[in-house]
């Protein structure tokens, strides 16, 4: 696959491309309505040109005036209360002077939060699901409310959860999604607002986004998420397997594949991970509670007692097997010091690139099973990197300092979802508030 067929892919399930067709206009300027589905004007949308250049707002009458053809081709529509709408015109091909948008409501609305000196932060009362950063601002997953918040976690806005969203994800493009059971929503923070993109289904978004890496000097790397099968070890007091092996469907059995995607080339396998401490861990775990089962059951069979409650399904069982898998857990490409580092938790090494995504060195970095998932973290302003080891309930945060670790600094007990900005660490605590700390 090519790169601009991977780009197409990933575009064609958030936007809809609008081409007008026909012959065309001499004049190179158009007047732009905004409306709904029921044709009714819709007035303060804007356009935003993919320069980040404004126009608008809509008029009382929906109108966006006298818009150029130097303003490019390519836009996003918003209104609070619609989706976000993509739209590519095609000036060589006008037919009118008057273009019509329609724009969808999203059903969700936007309550503004009183923020006053009297007011308690949200975190004395919001139990938090999850939350990411953006621009001075917070993103917050609550329960029952999805809130923007400064970061003093005071307020801006509010909307009730009605689509019970239950994560936030990020992709390496700074990109936001809301993930609930069976669909994705991609949301923007923009001037203290939220705007929605019309939802996927989580289908599309596993296959067109999650498996993003990075986007690295023009090459875009993917991870390989096609699933393989894998021999699940047998217990030998098993009855009735006759050492016949059982299969399930975990992702790859090498550990994490990489494909490099530039453009006019053919993908390129790029790279294995895998994080062997943990899949021994797990190995191991599956293992005991099976041979545990299995042994019972032997007996229950050796008694004819037939019609009793299973002690170990086999889908708990592959559960167990794959929790610390290396393959569930994402693995990024971190942006540090003008290179690109990859932590392989197969060899424990860091692998250094530069930005044509060309291996440069390997540097060692031993991993054990303290280290508290995500790997890595890195802060959004200063692109430092920091781990977080977890040791009896108590998070440690380490700066890395070259290649190698420096002094830890204790978060708190069961400390999650750790996250830092500007040297400042955002985490959900035990009791599901969000806090914050200074870094020392």
């Amino acid at each position: 696959m090519m790169l601009a067929s991977v780009f197409r892919g990933m575009k064609s399930i958030i936007c809809i491309l609008l081409f007008i067709w026909g012959p065309s206009l001499s004049a190179q300027s158009i007047d732009i309505r905004l409306a709904d589905n029921n044709g009714q004007a819709l007035s303060g949308a804007v356009l935003i040109s993919y320069l980040g250049v404004e126009y608008g707002p809509s008029n009382a009458q929906g109108l966006i005036l006298g818009l150029s053809a130097d303003a490019g081709s390519l836009f996003q529509v918003f209104k609070e209360g619609y989706y976000i709408r993509v739209v590519e015109i095609d000036w060589s091909k006008l037919q009118s002077p008057l273009l019509e948008l329609r724009l969808d409501p999203n059903a969700i609305s936007l309550l503004e939060v009183d923020v006053s000196a009297e007011k308690i932060s949200f975190a004395d009362s919001l139990r938090v699901r999850d939350f990411d950063l953006h621009q001075e601002t917070i993103l917050v997953l609550g329960y029952d409310y999805i809130v923007l918040s400064d970061l003093d976690l005071q307020a801006k806005l509010s909307v009730p959860n009605q689509a019970k969203f239950k994560t936030i994800e990020r992709d390496p493009r700074g990109n936001l999604f809301l993930l609930r059971e069976d669909s994705v929503s991609q949301v923007l923070v923009r001037d203290d607002h939220l705007y929605f993109y019309q939802p996927v289904g989580i289908d599309q978004y596993r296959r067109f986004i999650k498996p993003i890496a990075a986007e690295i000097g023009g090459a875009l790397i993917l991870r390989n998420l096609q699933p393989e099968q894998m021999p699940l070890p047998i217990s030998d007091f098993r009855p009735g397997n006759r050492g016949k092996a059982m299969t399930f469907l975990p992702f790859h059995n090498q550990g994490v594949q990489f494909f490099i995607h530039r453009e006019g080339n053919e993908a390129e396998p790029f790279y294995f991970s895998a994080d062997t401490n943990a899949l021994l861990l797990a190995h191991s775990a599956f293992m005991d509670a099976f041979n545990i089962a299995a042994a019972i059951e032997k007996l229950y069979d050796k008694h004819g007692i037939l019609n009793h409650r299973k002690l170990i399904e086999l889908d708990e069982a592959q559960k167990i097997y794959r929790r610390a898998y290396a393959k569930d857990l994402p693995i990024p490409i971190f942006e540090y010091q003008d290179k690109y580092l990859l932590f392989d938790r197969f060899k424990d090494e860091i692998v250094v690139f530069n930005a044509k995504a060309e291996l440069l060195s390997r540097q060692p970095f031993s991993i054990d099973g303290d280290y508290v998932s995500p790997l890595f973290i890195q802060d959004y302003q200063t692109k430092e990197l920091y781990a977080l080891k977890e040791r009896r309930g108590m998070v440690s945060i380490y700066p890395l300092i070259g290649f190698s670790l420096g002094a830890p600094q204790k978060l708190k007990l069961f400390a999650r979802e750790t996250k830092v900005y500007s040297r400042q660490v955002f985490f959900i605590d035990e009791s599901n508030y969000l806090v914050t700390q200074k870094l020392n």
